[in-house]
């Protein structure tokens, strides 16, 4: 036996054994595996393979959930894509936002499609509204089929059937799909081309930065307008991450890395022996460090917000507006399965805040205990569940329509959602605003 072939033997001599040892250390593995090939061979009903498979998935999340981690989850075939789009940003599609509006509803454009999108080449309009979709009815059709038929693959193409404002008739409108961004940065308003605006009517001075998601291009997305914003001048930024459910670590740790000196600890993950698996220090390349900030948060801010509002907090770079944030520290990767057609994903860790305090709040938190984000002190905005559903609707009218509170859309809106009254004020936009004019200058 020639030395290479002894060597490719003792491999593979030493590969079966730390697989035979693996297997010994988990017996529940070949217990799985054997329960799968009993059933699938002696039940007398014939489930199909990935029916079965689905199946184990879901029962062992059900147990980690059951245990107090309620964000694990199995991702199979049919949501793969609709979860990554979530993450990347993109998917294939024309460029339109819909609502059901009017009574009946009916599927209706809602806003102008941007320049640049396949619907806006194609003449859609704000208030059209689509009757069918490559020929089928949208009369009771559920949104999310809607949304299906209308997505799809980049290259390929979809007949709109339309009703433009104004006019009776029917209009066949064919599009063809292309690549259309989803974007996580908004400013307050859309402005000139539906591009957001990032200065604040209320005082020019003031950049406003909302962030929705934290995707991966949610950084470079921040980067650009925190430059543009730079060049207008402005001496002093609100952080908006309300309703910000998180996302990605690494669009936590590079925005918050804009904003402080060199080596400065960001966030850390524990493991669940709480043995520090990962720590994020900041570079000092930001080069934002004298800009007065203020960061608004409320209960539904979680993760990857949290880890951006403790950071500005507890190195003392932004005063924390709102409500105590939701209190989600925990870390998911995202491992794919199944050769990539489907994806689990894990938790696997717990962020820690610069000052070493847990950010999550486990199953048996009290209040009195230390979790998630807490407003500074005096800054606090009381909200109940009334005045936070009128919020919602004031800035989902908003980003939809603008300043514009009168015309057909905003009446629809309205009498679907309820009315707002004229004299609405973001309390915590309001406080911020006030707050940092008295920064200005210092």
């Amino acid at each position: 036996m020639s030395l290479r072939n002894l060597l490719l033997f003792v491999f593979i001599v030493l590969l079966s054994y730390v697989c035979y040892v693996r297997a010994e250390q988990n017996p529940y593995a070949r217990y799985i595996a054997a329960s799968y090939s009993v059933i699938d061979r002696w039940s007398l009903v014939s489930p199909p393979d990935q029916e079965l498979f689905d199946g184990a998935m879901d029962g062992m999340i059900e147990v980690l959930h059951k245990r107090g981690d309620e964000h694990s989850m199995f991702v199979d075939p049919q949501e793969r894509d609709t979860f990554q789009e979530d993450l990347i940003q993109e998917f294939g599609g024309i460029g339109v936002r819909i609502l059901e509006l009017g009574d009946p509803p009916q599927l209706t454009v809602v806003g102008p499609p941007e320049p640049g999108t396949p619907a806006f080449s194609a003449d859609i309009r704000a208030g059209d509204r689509i009757v069918a979709i490559d020929g089928q009815p949208t009369a009771e059709m559920e949104m999310r089929d809607a949304l299906r038929l209308v997505r799809g693959e980049v290259g390929t193409p979809v007949t709109l059937t339309v009703i433009h404002p104004e006019e009776k008739d029917e209009t066949d409108v064919k599009i063809v799909r292309a690549v259309i961004n989803v974007e996580s940065i908004y400013g307050d308003l859309r402005g000139e081309g539906n591009k957001w605006q990032f200065l604040l009517g209320a005082d020019d001075r003031i950049g406003y930065v909302r962030i929705t998601k934290f995707g991966d291009k949610t950084l470079d997305e921040f980067t650009d307008v925190l430059a543009e914003l730079n060049s207008a001048g402005i001496q002093g930024l609100i952080l908006d991450v309300r309703d910000n459910y998180g996302g990605t670590l690494e669009a936590a740790v590079g925005i918050s890395d804009l904003f402080l000196r060199a080596g400065q600890p960001i966030v850390t993950t524990r493991d669940r022996e709480e043995e520090i698996r990962d720590r994020f220090v900041s570079t000092g390349r930001g080069g934002y460090l004298d800009i007065p900030i203020a960061v608004l948060i409320n209960h539904n801010s979680a993760s990857a917000s949290e880890i951006l509002a403790a950071c500005l907090q507890d190195y003392h770079r932004a005063v924390i507006i709102g409500q105590r944030s939701y209190g989600k520290g925990t870390v998911q990767r995202i491992m794919q399965i199944e050769s990539g057609r489907s994806l689990l994903k894990l938790t696997s860790a717990t962020y820690w805040r610069p000052s070493g305090k847990n950010i999550h709040r486990m199953a048996e938190a009290k209040e009195s205990d230390s979790w998630g984000v807490k407003p500074t002190t005096g800054f606090e905005i009381e909200m109940d569940d009334d005045e936070y559903l009128l919020w919602r609707k004031y800035r989902y009218r908003r980003d939809l329509l603008g300043e514009q509170t009168d015309g057909p859309l905003a009446e629809e809106l309205d009498s679907q959602n309820g009315g707002i009254p004229n004299d609405f004020r973001d309390e915590a936009l309001d406080l911020a605003i006030e707050y940092l004019q008295s920064q200005m200058g210092k």
